[in-house]
């Protein structure tokens, strides 16, 4: 088992300890993917929210990933464990990625059978999922990867949303105009729109991850930056 494995384990056991939260995402997925296309909402909507959701647990999710460990006072024992700098941020970001991602599979997995039972169904084509897959990905590595960096410069969860929020605005705004343009059948601008949007997030990923996290060490953790 390596290093990221062992973070990513430890943080998917803190989860199931908290039934509290549990619950209320178990109910949210059944209430997003379930009750809202029983009730006949709009593609619009139900596009928005089975991504919208997600993103918002992601959130909170990369704002405790470091902050938490700080306000639990638990952070000198992370970051005294011999797990190198590098593994300790890719554990983290693996568990907000894959969490969120579940997240939304079960969600549109559910809208789809729902549909499927109400003899409804998206005007999506295979192609356009899957390219709305590999943006929503994109999006996921972007949030996680910048969400996870703005945790370990805050001193609390409260500083890390706050940080965050500058940056999810936008994207929850791009997601809405996307979807709307999408539903209106206005393809050539939602085209154009997530591949220019696609391109700097691959971009962006592919400098985090080759320049920024290469350089991590424990001295970031404590503030000092490179």
């Amino acid at each position: 088992m390596n290093e990221i494995e062992i973070v990513f384990r430890m943080q998917i056991k803190e989860y199931f300890k908290d039934k509290g939260a549990l619950i209320f995402h178990l109910c949210a997925v059944v209430l997003i993917g379930i009750v809202a296309p029983l009730f006949r909402m709009n593609d619009t909507v139900l596009l928005n929210g089975s991504i919208l959701f997600p993103l918002t647990l992601l959130k909170q999710w990369t704002a405790n990933s470091f902050a938490g460990e700080k306000e639990m006072k638990t952070i000198e024992t992370l970051l005294s464990s011999p797990i190198k700098s590098r593994s300790l941020f890719y554990g983290k970001c693996m568990y907000c990625i894959v969490s969120s991602g579940v997240c939304y599979l079960s969600i549109f997995i559910l809208m789809l059978l729902v549909k499927s039972f109400t003899d409804e169904h998206f005007q999506i084509n295979i192609w356009e999922w899957v390219g709305m897959l590999i943006l929503f990905i994109q999006i996921l590595l972007t949030v996680t990867l910048i969400g996870v960096n703005r945790s370990i410069t805050s001193d609390d969860i409260q500083t890390a949303n706050r940080k965050l929020t500058v940056i999810f605005y936008p994207i929850y705004i791009y997601i809405v105009i996307l979807f709307t343009l999408f539903t209106q059948h206005l393809m050539v601008a939602t085209y154009l729109l997530s591949a220019v949007f696609l391109v700097i997030l691959v971009g962006f990923n592919s400098y985090f991850i080759f320049r920024k996290v290469k350089i991590m060490d424990r001295s970031y953790f404590y503030g000092v930056k490179r």
